[in-house]
């Protein structure tokens, strides 16, 4: 997407010089000797306009989260050239979701929607996902 041929996490290769995923600045221990995470339910602003903010019909949700890395903020400008935006933010304004809205169906999120999900309430956007894919079906777009 960005033409990055080195592009790398800091999580898979230290020695990279092109960190495109970084460690997270509010990771915290879970407990002695764990390594750092962004854990729990937390607060995510969903950007109006946004697939997330129509999906979920909310300005806020809390979501379940569980990871150590995100997006490098550097090269947020690069995705937004490319055709990503930014659908969610943390309390800090930090990226927990993206989309590309001229998809028929991207989302990356930091949370875990999945974790959300009962068997007689499924999370929304595991939802709009499933119903996303079932429209594939018959279209040459996917």
């Amino acid at each position: 997407m960005l033409g990055i041929a080195d592009a790398d996490s800091a999580e898979n290769n230290r020695a990279s010089a092109t960190w495109v995923v970084t460690p997270l600045y509010c990771a915290v221990p879970r407990g002695p000797g764990d390594p750092p995470t962004l854990h729990d339910l937390h607060p995510i602003r969903l950007q109006p306009g946004s697939r997330l903010h129509s999906i979920y019909g909310l300005d806020t949700i809390q979501a379940a989260h569980f990871c150590n890395y995100g997006l490098n903020p550097e090269y947020l400008p690069r995705f937004q050239a490319a055709g990503m935006r930014v659908a969610g933010l943390g309390d800090a304004g930090d990226i927990r979701a993206m989309e590309i809205p001229e998809h028929r169906f991207y989302v990356a999120t930091l949370f875990h929607p999945q974790l959300e999900s009962q068997p007689e309430r499924p999370s929304p956007l595991v939802t709009a996902l499933v119903n996303a894919a079932r429209g594939c079906a018959d279209s040459a777009r996917c």
